[in-house]
């Protein structure tokens, strides 16, 4: 044990120096230049070196003599702002005169101009941007400011080339009374960029300059996110370059360090990688304002007047010798139309009165020395460090398999099995309660390999905790890995932790197998997510789709197939998914008994575990036809009421009472009365008079539910607003499946790829599913998701109608979970069915327990396991799973037991099938 603790902390500093070794090949370019834009291509080809001026308001004399200086110190190119609300200070008149004077300023003074439009007028504003007096706002409508920028183009088409819109619109206020928006962003580009290249067919259309931030909230957004969501809303064809603003911060031209959370001049290498992953490695990027700031007070980082001429001329070579796809440099700003004391004087390239900073001779020196630029210079991979990772990577497993070896395990995992139950629950509570503590990454490693040395001890409650947590799938552990974080939810750490024992554990011996494809349909999912993968652009998010909405669920499944193959497991399983929705259930009476929740059409709703009220019902729907599963098992007569009847019905009433104050109208009006109908359905096969009460107890409880409703949520069932927005959503979906009609964009992929096809000024621009289960199957997996699913429920259909043949106690195991999914799919018409990560989960989860293997079973003599699936005594179950049983009875209760899943054994323990 020595040895492997020893091995595991060389394993640790093997996992650091492999995350360095990885920062330090992508720090000196590796992978960069993989893709480099064609120097015939728009926008790649620019005079190299320019700055951004603000000459408004100056005299000509002051204008032309500045630039000039400009000129003379090998500047190529001016940036500068022309305002709309000056240019067009009312609807359709025009007030062109300083504009005249300005382009005619630059173009006489030899530089090429570059044109930033922005700032909306009034009258173009909302009303909300308006009363906020805010000039930097985007217009209500994009036709009205691409009427302006057609007007400007066919007035200066012939002397502006280059036209960047709008500017910083991922940072506040940059973008009004409203949240940052790429996908709106890349709506105006759709509508303005038609307008120029239609008046000027030589034009370069530049993105908007992007502000360097490190927040991805409502009121500013990074750089990276922002052109993703740029990209996904179908931007791609409608800007030619990135613009981009690498402020140093402080930092010297040469610091490395390329990551969300550093603010520096290397930003824009990250900012490139980015591109290139996204298959935009062939558009420029432009570095429209770079520098570093001399003044004390800067919200920019300081440094002194020596080291910020050193760090531009630094900066300029670094770009020009190493950097080919970065077109053009400019610096932050000439002079700026600002008091003199303010802060942004300290980029000026003089002092307020007009003597030049040493900035402006570094900069000047470089670029007026003739050079050319040739192939990017080459950054060798370490190869030499990279073999000797993996070769001490090989040595720490091969002496970790050596050192294992010698560790009697199968001794300790018995003598562990033999404790009473109460050592089981201390253990299991004593790691949950370190991993929840722990932050330090080899603290939790280790919280992980303990746990997966529970799941080889006791597999069955690893299942049981791994399948009551899954609506906690937004409370993970996140570990950071250098620079990787992970996301470790706490359902997929312990599947994680259960694979070897899913490995050791025997294939369950069958008296016939079941059907064989009812074994192959959910398997179905990874060809048909290999096939989707063909349409993937952004693949981070495919990955994680591919693992959240089918690696993980099928996990599951398998691990149910598994490790639940009696009666009583099931029964087991059923009631641990149950627990997991009280628990969410009771999260959210909590939070909204403590005046939390969110404020919807005048009432508040309940908010669980998740981040809204619909995905807190989506998951309670489900759950609560579990709890009704687990009473109609434990109550074999209604008139015996006994103490774990009272404790379900008390569970059963927590779980309603949560979901009606969702205020779900999918969950109350299509969810519940189909899973009632189901279950009504089921239960009349197996006892006479069940079919006519339920049906008795679905009519009382829907007309009391619509009384409820009529009183409590008028105003929200009257509310169509919901209703009108998501049919702009099922049209962008249904375009989306018409352009991958066979395959779909796979598992996570909709959100990347739906914005693309929304209409202009659409609201529902960060949805993560379409709400709809049949727009949900073919966006996500085209025709074959179609076809999945119409096996799927065929397979589904074929085993409860065995179920409901048979007398055994797991026909109500399976009631229960078709009932769940029956409400499910009912509330997916307007909702999403798989494409939330614990919804996937429950549904595998679900599907394992109603399609599972109805072929009865008998004990061997002499013999304490079952031969067979089934009905097994209770004593055999007891002996051949001692720990999981005293566990279970230490945390559930004896009554539970007894009561409730040892007659799923003993009441049909002589019946012949």
């Amino acid at each position: 044990m020595l040895r492997l603790f020893l091995l595991y902390t060389l394993a640790c500093f093997w996992i650091l120096a492999a995350g360095l070794a990885g920062r330090a090949t992508q720090e000196a370019g590796f992978g960069l230049d993989r893709v480099l834009p064609r120097m015939d291509a728009p926008g790649a080809s620019p005079p190299f070196a320019g700055v951004t001026v603000q000459l408004a308001g100056r005299s000509p004399a002051n204008i032309e003599a500045r630039l000039t200086a400009l000129r003379q110190a090998g500047f190529g190119w001016a940036r500068q702002t022309f305002d709309w609300r000056k240019l067009e200070p009312a609807r359709g008149q025009f007030d062109w005169t300083e504009a005249d004077a300005l382009v005619d300023a630059i173009t006489n003074a030899g530089l090429t101009p570059v044109a930033v439009l922005n700032s909306a007028p009034d009258w173009a504003l909302a009303p909300a941007d308006v009363a906020a007096h805010n000039g930097l706002a985007p217009p209500a409508r994009f036709a009205d400011f691409a009427h302006f920028v057609d007007a400007f183009t066919r007035r200066y088409g012939d002397r502006i080339r280059y036209y960047q819109i709008w500017d910083e619109p991922n940072i506040a206020p940059h973008w009004g009374a409203r949240h940052i928006n790429p996908v709106a962003y890349a709506q105006m580009l759709r509508a303005v960029t038609p307008v120029i290249r239609n008046a000027d067919n030589d034009a370069v259309v530049l993105a908007a300059a992007l502000a360097p931030t490190v927040d991805r909230g409502h009121l500013a957004m990074d750089e990276v996110y922002f052109l993703q969501r740029m990209i996904a809303a179908g931007a791609t064809p409608f800007f030619d370059a990135v613009a981009v603003q690498p402020f140093g911060f402080g930092y010297s031209p040469a610091h490395p360090r390329q990551n969300l959370d550093t603010l520096n001049f290397a930003r824009v290498a990250w900012i490139r990688r980015a591109l290139v992953e996204a298959g935009m490695g062939e558009k420029p990027i432009w570095a429209v304002r770079y520098g570093w700031n001399r003044t004390l007070n800067s919200p920019w980082g300081a440094v002194t007047p020596v080291a910020q001429a050193t760090y531009a001329g630094d900066a300029l070579a670094r770009a020009w010798h190493d950097w080919p796809w970065l077109a053009a440099m400019g610096w932050v700003i000439d002079q700026p139309a600002e008091p003199p004391r303010m802060p942004a004087w300290g980029f000026a390239l003089t002092n307020a009165a007009g003597t030049p900073a040493p900035v402006f001779a570094a900069v000047a020196a470089w670029q007026t020395t003739p050079r050319t630029r040739g192939a990017a210079s080459t950054f060798p991979v370490p190869l030499v460090e990279w073999l000797l990772l993996l070769l001490a990577g090989f040595l720490i497993g091969w002496r970790a398999l050596a050192a294992g070896r010698l560790v009697n395990w199968r001794s300790g995992l018995a003598r562990y099995r033999q404790a009473p139950g109460w050592l089981h629950t201390g253990v299991w509570i004593g790691l949950a309660v370190v991993y929840y503590l722990a932050t330090f990454p080899p603290l939790i490693g280790l919280c992980w390999l303990a746990a997966m040395l529970l799941c080889l001890a006791q597999p069955r409650v690893g299942l049981w905790v791994a399948v009551a947590l899954i609506p906690f799938y937004y409370q993970h552990k996140e570990v950071q890995l250098v620079d990787v974080m992970l996301a470790a939810p706490p359902t997929h750490m312990l599947l994680f932790a259960l694979l070897p024992a899913l490995w050791r554990a025997p294939p369950a011996p069958r008296a016939s197998p079941p059907l064989i494809w009812w074994e192959l349909a959910p398997l179905l999912l990874l060809p048909m997510t290999l096939a989707a993968a063909l349409n993937v652009w952004y693949w981070p998010a495919f990955m994680r789709g591919a693992l959240d909405l089918v690696l993980a669920p099928l996990l599951l499944w398998w691990a149910v197939r598994v490790l639940a193959t009696t009666d009583a497991e099931r029964a087991r399983v059923l009631a641990a998914l149950f627990a997991g929705g009280v628990l969410a259930a009771l999260i959210g009476l909590a939070g909204w008994l403590h005046n939390g929740g969110v404020e919807v059409d005048g009432i508040r709703r309940l908010v669980g575990p998740h981040f809204s009220s619909n995905h807190t019902a989506l998951y309670l729907e489900r759950s609560l036809f579990l709890g009704l599963a687990l009473l109609l098992m434990t109550a074999r007569r209604w008139r015996e009421i006994t103490l774990t009847t009272v404790l379900l019905i008390m569970a059963v009433v927590v779980v309603v009472t949560a979901l009606g104050l969702t205020g779900s109208r999918g969950a109350l009006l299509f969810g519940l009365p189909a899973g009632l109908v189901v279950m009504a359905g089921f239960a009349g096969r197996r006892r006479p008079g069940m079919r006519r009460s339920l049906l008795y107890l679905a009519a009382m409880g829907g007309g009391a539910l619509i009384l409820a409703l009529l009183v409590w949520q008028r105003e929200r069932l009257s509310n169509l607003e919901t209703v009108v927005l998501r049919l702009e959503v099922w049209r962008a979906a249904l375009a989306l499946w018409r352009d991958h009609f066979w395959a779909g964009v796979g598992p996570g992929g909709f959100f990347w790829s739906y914005p693309a096809y929304l209409r202009v000024g659409a609201v529902e621009v960060d949805q993560l599913h379409p709400h709809s289960l049949w727009l949900e199957l073919v966006t996500t997996w085209g025709v074959l998701g179609l076809a999945w699913f119409v096996l799927s429920v065929a397979a589904l259909v074929r085993a409860m109608q065995q179920h409901s043949r048979s007398k055994r106690a797991a026909c109500w195991v399976a009631m229960g979970a078709c009932a769940g999914l029956a409400a499910a799919l009912a509330h997916a018409q307007t909702d999403t069915f798989l494409s939330l990560a614990d919804l996937a989960a429950w549904n595998a989860v679900a599907w394992a327990l109603a399609t599972a293997p109805t072929v009865p079973i008998r004990c061997h003599a002499g013999s304490a396991t079952p031969a067979v699936e089934g009905d097994a005594p209770v004593d055999a179950i007891q002996r051949a799973n001692r720990p999981t049983y005293g566990l279970l009875r230490v945390v559930a209760g004896e009554s539970f037991i007894h009561r409730a899943v040892d007659p799923l054994c003993r009441q049909e323990k002589h019946r012949p099938e």
